[in-house]
């Protein structure tokens, strides 16, 4: 079941990274990210009507947590506005690994099977980032941008990695979906400096980008709300691997909607991560 709903995430987040790729470098990355956290927002709110009460610890929880996400999501969106799905997508895919690397530091012990099909996702995540057309992929970059085209995505994926973390403890606390949600006020504060700082591209907002933009705060908010409730089940570290899937669906995703170019090199990473996903669920299906 844990592996499920990772999957799950995975699908949920390959189609609003596919809008966020489509809307970043018109709208700006740090606006998107904003309007994306209001959006989630006002889709959970008559669910925030219950709160349960809770000790000043845990509303400091949910703020580090707000503010954690926010930073992931700025790392993501502007990549996102730099580079292709085929590069940014499985590169942001990989962070579950660091997830699993906590849990062993917790006591996890993984078999030699389990750790064969982790370095075989991530293999296929790096093989499909490094592998794009000699018009695609890291070639579409603007040159002497990779340097903080990977710092923006180190920046999400130890601060997804982290947010999981940190939302799964939560979620037993407000519920699964409530903490989702609550995450969105500091999340959205959070990404009001970038914005402030970004010279980039600040595009008009149209009827058409807000019904986008409240399509993807509902996936975000419905994928989170998945990851949390995995963390009160067994296997949750190596179930969270199955977001690394998101790298395997994204692509094809992006060939077909945005038109971008899928190499073999592509294909043969795809079928890698599959493959790893295949020897996860054998072993804790």
């Amino acid at each position: 079941m844990a592996l499920l709903l990772g999957l799950f995430a995975a699908l949920c987040w390959s189609i609003h990274d596919l809008a966020a790729r489509r809307l970043a470098h018109n709208v700006g990355a740090f606006r998107l990210g904003i309007f994306t956290e209001v959006a989630g927002f006002i889709v959970v709110l008559p669910a925030l009507i219950g709160t349960p009460v809770a000790s000043f610890a845990d509303w400091v929880g949910v703020a580090i947590l707000g503010i954690t996400y926010g930073a992931a999501i700025a790392g993501l969106f502007k990549a996102f506005a730099m580079a292709p799905v085929s590069v940014v997508g499985p590169f942001t895919a990989g962070y579950p690994a660091l997830i699993v690397i906590w849990g062993m530091v917790g006591g996890l012990i993984p078999t030699w099977t389990e750790i064969i099909s982790i370095s075989a996702i991530l293999s296929g995540a790096v093989i499909v980032g490094r592998s794009g057309h000699h018009n695609g992929g890291m070639n579409v970059v603007q040159k002497g941008k990779v340097p903080e085209l990977m710092f923006w995505i180190l920046l999400a994926d130890f601060c997804f990695a982290a947010a999981i973390i940190m939302g799964q403890k939560l979620g037993p606390v407000f519920g699964d979906m409530r903490t989702a949600g609550l995450l969105r006020v500091p999340a959205a504060i959070v990404l009001i400096p970038f914005a402030l700082m970004d010279n980039g591209a600040k595009g008009k907002i149209t009827a058409n980008i807000w019904r986008v933009v409240l399509g993807m705060g509902m996936l975000d908010i419905a994928a989170l709300t998945g990851i949390n409730a995995m963390g009160a089940m067994p296997y949750k570290e190596l179930g969270a691997m199955g977001i690394s899937a998101y790298g395997a669906i994204a692509v094809p995703l992006a060939m077909v909607w945005l038109k971008e170019k899928v190499s073999r090199g592509e294909w043969s990473g795809i079928a890698l991560i599959t493959a790893g996903i295949a020897g996860l669920g054998s072993q804790i299906g």
